[in-house]
């Protein structure tokens, strides 16, 4: 949100377009979280293929009442019309992201499509950092003393979850079978702010 936020303030004092891209391999949350509580104007999410040309008309609209706009783009976006199977991969077999240079593709394909003057920033790592929040803190002491309470009780092969305001002991298959990726009730609401 702060790097998002800058951007807004960098980008209203030259009259551009930003582009923000942040991490997210298969799930677009943190890109969808940062869109939503910076009020960006465009969010670009793994979950769904990008809509290009509705992206350029609404930054168009929005650059012109406000002499800014932003765009938070997942780091793994797949852009319509691009190839990713030529892509390098990791010893995982995972697309190498670090190399794609996303933010930087979305921002000269909006300069292009736009014709508004448009620059990107990425924040990588530095995302991950930081003081701890108040949340934070509470959070880590909770999980902590269940965690402590679960090993106490013997009870293994789980881990500690929060689940809605309430902190569960989980089964590690429940908590890593599935990827968890953007949900259909949260594209639905990022429909109503990026459209």
């Amino acid at each position: 949100m702060d790097a998002a936020e800058r951007l807004r303030d960098t980008g209203r004092s030259h009259r551009r377009i930003m582009v923000l891209e942040v991490m997210g391999r298969h799930a677009g949350w943190v890109a969808l979280f940062t869109a939503i509580a910076s009020a960006a104007d465009w969010v670009l999410l793994p979950e769904r293929e990008a809509d290009l040309p509705s992206m350029y008309a609404h930054l168009k609209k929005v650059h012109a009442r406000d002499k800014v706009a932003i765009v938070v783009t997942s780091e793994a976006v797949v852009l319509p019309g691009t190839k990713t199977d030529a892509e390098e991969l990791d010893q995982f077999g995972h697309m190498l992201l670090k190399n794609r240079g996303l933010g930087e593709t979305v921002a000269g394909l909006i300069e292009k499509n736009t014709g508004i003057e448009t620059r990107s920033a990425v924040i990588g790592h530095i995302q991950r950092g930081g003081a701890p929040t108040l949340f934070d803190r509470i959070l880590g002491t909770r999980v902590g003393a269940k965690a402590a309470d679960m090993v106490a009780a013997g009870e293994f092969g789980k881990m500690v979850a929060l689940r809605g305001n309430d902190v569960k002991a989980v089964s590690l298959e429940e908590a890593t079978s599935k990827l968890k990726t953007v949900t259909p009730d949260w594209l639905k609401l990022a429909d109503t702010f990026f459209k």
